[in-house]
């Protein structure tokens, strides 16, 4: 039996989403101090929510980009506080995604098992 439907599509592309966002900070993170390298940054909640305006929440693009913020003397512009807090919201959507889900699996069962 497949559990799939436009909410759980749309809360799986956000979980897509939000992690390439970690993915992105994390690599930011690891890169505070090498020269020259610039800030990622991804954007999909846009896209997603046109997607999801279509009816067709799979169809959404990721983008990843290079931060244009001003540079360090080494040509880095990693802000390490911007990310970390970055990192700590993106972990608390990504907790809220997961709880949306829990949430629709739980009313599942119950119109399964009626209780």
């Amino acid at each position: 039996m497949i559990v799939s439907d436009a909410t759980m599509r749309a809360l799986h592309t956000a979980l897509t989403g939000l992690n390439a966002r970690r993915q992105a900070a994390e690599d930011n993170i690891a890169n505070v101090e090498t020269a020259g390298y610039t800030a990622k940054k991804v954007d999909f909640e846009d896209s997603l929510r046109t997607a999801i305006e279509r009816g067709e929440p799979r169809a959404v693009d990721i983008s990843v980009t290079r931060s244009l913020a001003p540079t360090r003397m080494n040509g880095n512009n990693v802000a390490i506080d911007e990310e970390m807090v970055g990192l700590t919201e993106t972990a608390l959507r990504h907790q809220l995604v997961v709880e949306g889900m829990n949430t629709k699996f739980r009313l599942l069962r119950t119109s399964i098992v009626g209780q």
